[in-house]
């Protein structure tokens, strides 16, 4: 397994639980989702702390370098969480790799259920290689 950092990760002393995904778009394969502090159907997450995140992927396709893109949509409307190229993240297809990266929910969608889509894609074509949509409740 071959693992990939999105920002500045710490190791953090908060356990990471596996959290209920379905996959929206790709022919690469997202196997596990996890987030520190949450487990189940619905990633509970509390506005203005900082989640690491982690998911284990399978590209379909090999890639010189990986793009993600992490949205959530609120009111009809999509919020852009990342966009930002992966870096040294070249990968091969039927290859098992760890992306990590961490998010903080802010003040927008608190008190509400939303789905997050974390989508990744070739950086050179943006051809999407596989993506990820978990529910998050806000609080």
């Amino acid at each position: 397994m071959k693992g990939f950092a999105i920002f500045a990760l710490c190791i953090v002393a908060a356990s990471a639980g596996v959290v209920t995904h379905e996959g929206c778009g790709g022919a690469g394969q997202v196997s596990q989702v996890r987030i520190s502090d949450c487990e189940g159907a619905v990633a509970e997450m509390r506005q203005g702390v900082e989640y690491s995140v982690e998911a284990d992927v399978i590209p379909a396709a090999a890639s010189a370098g990986l793009h993600l893109k992490v949205t959530v949509i609120f009111m009809g409307n999509t919020i852009p969480i990342i966009d930002a190229v992966v870096p040294n993240s070249a990968v091969q297809p039927g290859t098992l790799y760890t992306l990590q990266w961490s998010i903080t929910p802010g003040a927008i969608p608190v008190g509400n259920t939303v789905p997050v889509t974390s989508e990744i894609s070739d950086a050179a074509s943006a051809t999407v290689l596989m993506c990820a949509r978990i529910t998050a409740r806000i609080i």
